[in-house]
């Protein structure tokens, strides 16, 4: 089965970007490999679908069928009731969800017996849409699962003849189209596409998945389509569908004289809308279409002639755009913020923090504005930690305010939102107290708390990011993603939606690594930590560090990867264990003074950096 799965796969990395899929181990892990730019194949060419008269034998008949519902989804009903036998391919539900699952122990099948049992986690639900909604995990399986999983369920197909047809069938199977991780990343390929936060000050990220069979040229429609029918249900906090009622008025036409026209009926931009509706709609539609650019996007609304614009202004609209290839890092070296060796900053001061405030520091958070600087310091230590803050232009330095209302055991802070441009929009940071989350402005205001909606229980470590609305948070060892909303004085997250990293019981530490993806650390099975890569909706992971010992991971650190000019995940990620850091590369890479720009002779030469972060 497994071997079968796995030759799928090899398959779709020739043809998609690829995929790794451990030889010895109880969960498949697959991923693309890192690359130049965001791997997209707007063109590609799905590798084969089995139907069900290639099967041989109920292994490799139940091989096809867990991959027949991928692809088209009009088409899948249809494919997936190709494999049943006729009776029960008359009642199986007309529905179009998908149940995407991983194998967590090999099949249960004995030659010659007619059923095959898997042992799986669910994953989640593929919408029609290209929507991937995790699932809702649920209590293990006495005797089926083993303990280090936190969602574990079993399906049974019964496979046979039927009189007077050749071949097998499935004669019993779930009452559910089923799918594998292995055929998602097979037959699909993801995509990203956007919408205006609240505050029509930058887009935000929502993750689908187009099928490969859907040629290039239609692949505008499709994603037309995705934006008329709203943003993925966690994310609708966050952020503005399209005005109700819009509607594409016909198919996208192939892109001609490199132009990609688009008309849509006059609800898009309703009378009465704002000056810059058009445009917003403009920059939506250019950054949701990539890679499928062309120089000139013409659109059309209701009977109106089509607005022409052929700017490149659009990816300014994206905060994540703003990324560097080559951001400045930090680490904190005997309580002092220092830079690191061989950057082209290695020599400046430490943006806005004067030189004799720079002492006593235990963790620290910098962030940048095209026109300004803001920083967040954590000193002292145990109990007696506050919360220090400052801005100012960039350049130039302020002194640090106390946070108050800040007492108690500190985590490390964030910045989640900054000022654009000259809007009055305030800076918010956060940051932990006691396992509460806390919000905190530039000006050393009282801190407040943060509620969390659900409240799936203590937050142990949170990360927002680069649009400044999604969150990534730890409660109880359980990883969860959710949206900032701020109205008026009121900060809170929406309620969450767990993600299941593969192979992990356990995660102790999370951060982004770009727009799609985030690293997390945690325990296996066998209570040794490793760090991983994994799509936000937990389907696709990538195994960075396999074993880094038995030493609790406390920290991770990122910098997310620019989605135009970087690679699918970041490759700049450091973590922190038993109070040594380390960079995150082929191996673990012991982070010391010596990488740090310190004064010869330094004492702090005889310490151990710690706490590592870079400029956001």
């Amino acid at each position: 089965m497994r071997r079968r799965l796995c030759a799928l796969a090899v398959l779709a990395t020739l043809l998609v970007g690829g995929c790794g899929i451990p030889d010895r181990s109880d969960v498949t892990v697959v991923g693309d490999g890192a690359s130049n730019g965001v791997p997209v194949d707007v063109g590609g060419v799905p590798p084969m679908q089995n139907t069900r008269e290639s099967a041989t034998d109920t292994e490799s008949l139940a091989d096809y069928y867990l991959q027949a519902a991928a692809g088209d989804p009009d088409a899948a009903l249809t494919k997936v009731k190709a494999f049943l036998a006729p009776d029960k391919a008359s009642r199986f539900p007309a529905k179009s969800d998908i149940t995407v699952i991983r194998e967590i122990k090999k099949p249960l099948y004995s030659p010659g017996k007619p059923e095959i049992t898997f042992i799986v986690q669910v994953v989640g639900v593929l919408k029609s849409n290209g929507v991937l909604q995790p699932a809702d995990p649920a209590p293990a399986t006495t005797g089926s699962c083993t303990s280090d999983r936190s969602s574990c369920t079993k399906y049974t197909l019964r496979v046979g003849p039927v009189e007077g047809r050749s071949g097998l069938f499935v004669l019993d199977a779930p009452p559910t189209m089923l799918l594998t991780d292995q055929a998602l990343q097979a037959f699909y390929q993801r995509r990203t596409i956007y919408w205006w936060n609240n505050e029509n000050t930058g887009l935000v990220p929502d993750l689908r998945y187009m099928p490969l069979e859907v040629p290039s040229v239609q692949q505008p429609t499709t994603i037309l389509g995705w934006l008329t029918g709203g943003p993925a249900p966690w994310l609708s906090d966050a952020v503005q569908s399209l005005p109700q009622g819009t509607q594409p008025t016909d198919n996208v036409p192939a892109i001609s004289n490199d132009t990609l026209e688009i008309r849509l009926n006059d609800k898009a931009i309703p009378a009465g809308a704002d000056p810059g509706a058009l445009d917003r709609l403009r920059r939506q539609l250019q950054w949701s279409m990539r890679p499928l650019v062309p120089r000139t996007i013409a659109i059309g609304i209701g009977r109106d002639e089509p607005v022409r614009t052929n700017d490149g202004d659009y990816r300014e609209s994206n905060p994540a755009d703003r990324l560097a290839d080559d951001p400045e890092r930090f680490a904190v070296l005997g309580g002092v913020i220092r830079r690191f060796k061989g950057a082209p900053q290695a020599n400046d001061p430490v943006p806005v923090l004067k030189e004799a405030a720079n002492k006593n520091v235990a963790a620290a958070a910098i962030s940048a504005t095209p026109t300004r600087a803001y920083v967040a310091v954590v000193t002292g230590s145990a109990a007696g930690r506050r919360l220090r803050v400052a801005e100012a232009p960039l350049g130039q330095q302020a002194d640090l305010k106390e946070v108050g209302d800040l007492t108690g055991s500190l985590g490390t802070p964030v910045w989640a939102q900054l000022p654009v441009g000259d809007e009055p929009t305030r800076a918010i940071g956060l940051i932990t107290m006691n396992n509460r989350l806390y919000s905190f402005g530039a000006a050393g205001t009282r801190a407040r708390p943060v509620e969390w909606q659900g409240d799936p229980g203590p937050i142990s470590a949170v990360s927002v990011a680069p649009d400044g609305r999604r969150v990534a948070a730890l409660s109880g060892g359980k990883l969860y993603l959710s949206v900032l909303n701020v109205a008026g004085d009121d900060i809170t997250l929406s309620e969450p939606e767990q993600v299941l990293p593969p192979t992990l019981k356990s995660v102790s530490a999370v951060a982004w690594s770009s727009e799609t993806y985030l690293v997390v650390a945690g325990a296996g099975g066998d209570d040794r930590y490793a760090v991983l890569d994994v799509t936000i909706d937990g389907a696709v992971s990538t195994t960075r560090l396999a074993d880094i010992g038995a030493e609790r991971v406390t920290y991770l650190t990122a910098y997310p990867s620019n989605p135009v000019t970087g690679s699918e995940r970041s490759d700049s990620e450091a973590y922190v264990a038993g109070n040594e850091a380390y960079d995150v590369l082929s191996t673990a890479w012991p982070i010391n003074a010596g990488h740090l720009a310190i004064p010869a002779g330094s004492p702090q030469n005889n310490a151990n950096p710690t706490a590592p972060f870079f400029l956001g």
